[in-house]
Parts: C-alpha cells; sequence; structure tokens
C-alpha cells in the first residue's frame, strides 16, 4: 500500500508501535494490512491518551481533566463508529483525524464491526473515572473492552475475504469476539504478569488487576505500586498465573477451532501471534 493513500499515518503508528500484533499482520495482504492498520492506529491513540496524557498526570490534574477525558474517548468512539459504519469523513478539528480517516477509508474496503469500539470506550471511560475493580468479575468485564475487543477485530480481519461488489466481508459465522475470548484475556494476563514491575513503578492506575488479589498479600493497589520489590512481584505474578489457568485449555481449544475456520495462512499468523504468549504463560506458571 502507497504510503500516500489515506492510510499512511495509520501505517506509520502501526509500524512505530512495534506491537507483535504489527509484525503478525505484516504477512497479511496489501489490502488486509492496511484495513489492520487503521483499525489498530485507531484503538492504539485512545489507549496512548488515557494511559499517557490523563492516567499518567497527578492526581489533582485527572480530578480536573475528568470530564474533558470523558468527553474526548466519547468523541473518538463516535468518529470511530461513523466512519466504520458509513464511511463518514471526521471533522476537520478532530484530534484523531488521522486514524478516524483511515477507517473511514476502510468502510469502502471492508465491513468491519463497530462494536468492538464501543465496548474499548467503555473501558477507557472506566480508567478515567478510576472504577474500581473489586473482584475478578469486575476484572473480566473489564477486559471484554480493554482486550477481547481488540482480539476481536484482529481475528475479523485475518477472516476477511471478497464479498459482493469486492468488498471484503468476514468469512466467520457469529461475532468474532465470541471465538477469540479466552485466548485474549489468558494473553492479556501473560502482559499483565510480564510487565507488572515496570507498570507499578509507574503508578496505581496502570495496575488494572482487582482489589481482591492485592489482599491476598495484604496491601491496596496504592501500596503494591509503592512499594513493589522483586519477590513481591513474584508473588503476585504467581497468583495471577493461578488464575490464569482457568483460561488455558479454552483457549487452546478456540485456536483449534479457528485453525479450521480461518484459511491456512491466516490460521498460522494467529497461532504463530498467540503461542509465545502461551509459552510465556507455561513459564510463568512452572515457576508457581
Amino acid at each position: 500500500m502507497k504510503e500516500t493513500s489515506p492510510f499512511a499515518a495509520a501505517i506509520a503508528i502501526a509500524r512505530a508501535s512495534k506491537s507483535p500484533m504489527e509484525r503478525a499482520a505484516a504477512a497479511l495482504d496489501p489490502a488486509r494490512y492496511g484495513v489492520f492498520c487503521a483499525t489498530y492506529a485507531s484503538m492504539r491513540v485512545i489507549d496512548d491518551f488515557v494511559d499517557d496524557e490523563f492516567l499518567a498526570t497527578s492526581p489533582d490534574a485527572r480530578a480536573a481533566g475528568m470530564d474533558q477525558a470523558l468527553k474526548t474517548v466519547a468523541a473518538w468512539r463516535d468518529a470511530a463508529t461513523a466512519a466504520l459504519e458509513t464511511g463518514a469523513a471526521p471533522a476537520p478539528d478532530d484530534r484523531f483525524h488521522d486514524t478516524h480517516a483511515a477507517l473511514a477509508a476502510t468502510h469502502a474496503i471492508a465491513a468491519v464491526d463497530a462494536g468492538p469500539w464501543r465496548r474499548l470506550a467503555d473501558a477507557m471511560a472506566k480508567d478515567v473515572r478510576a472504577d474500581p475493580m473489586p473482584d475478578w468479575d469486575a476484572f473480566l468485564a473489564y477486559a471484554e473492552g480493554a482486550t477481547a475487543a481488540p482480539a476481536a477485530v484482529f481475528i475479523e480481519i485475518l477472516a476477511l475475504q471478497p464479498g459482493a461488489g469486492g468488498r471484503l466481508v468476514s468469512r466467520l459465522e457469529g461475532p468474532a469476539v465470541e471465538r477469540i475470548h479466552n485466548s485474549a484475556v489468558l494473553l492479556y494476563l501473560v502482559h499483565i504478569m510480564r510487565d507488572l514491575k515496570e507498570d507499578a513503578a509507574k503508578g496505581e492506575g496502570l495496575l488494572t488487576l482487582p482489589d481482591a488479589l492485592f489482599a491476598e498479600i495484604g496491601v491496596d493497589g496504592a501500596t503494591f505500586a509503592a512499594t513493589a520489590d522483586d519477590a513481591s512481584v513474584q508473588t503476585l505474578q504467581a497468583k495471577i498465573a493461578r488464575y490464569a489457568e482457568r483460561f488455558l485449555l479454552p483457549a487452546l481449544a478456540e485456536l483449534t477451532a479457528l485453525d479450521a475456520a480461518l484459511a491456512p495462512a491466516d490460521a498460522k499468523i494467529l497461532r504463530d501471534l498467540c503461542m509465545p504468549y502461551i509459552e510465556r504463560y507455561e513459564r510463568f506458571a512452572d515457576a508457581v
């Protein structure tokens, strides 16, 4: 895809992320790679806004800026879903103009479900409001938007094939999120375990884990973030690994089912992306 296309800015954002997902998507044909970059960059910019521009500020700054941050998330959601569903061009003053323009260009190429953008917006709003996460049920509700939604988009892109009029459509029956939920949660938990010490150093706001988990080691999230050392990090990683075990076999079953549902080359892309995380999970579990 030429860098002068409407996808140019999105491609640059996706490549600069150095994400394993982008590296996996690089094996796609040019049309689907452009769609991937448009969708990935769109979700990346709102996540970066919340993490780097909002949560990274002081408590006083977050309190003062919460209403505006929520408006920013809602405006992102509305522009993204309009672009995907109707091809609507973003407003000239849209702070995410380039990525929304790429989504609008995607509409002409492929039918992509806009539902994941709504679910991600819900998760980002929870981050902005600092909604409580008392238990694992609350964690899973958050993960529906934070990780299962982006994973569903990736599966849908892998499943795109030419449809009527040459527009790409998914070969899957039913919502993609139903086919990748357990894998998405497992990979998210591995990501959390891997980055736990680094995220703790950045503050409580990046520790998206339930209060009940911290209570098991006699602290709250703020105390853990302020005092985390190698021993406490390893203790918490072990507890996360034990919880994550319930997703392992369902995740492997999902991948097996997708082996049959996707074209062989696309199923391989998915396996090559997921298996290193599953192997890392097994190393964490072995250390318990």
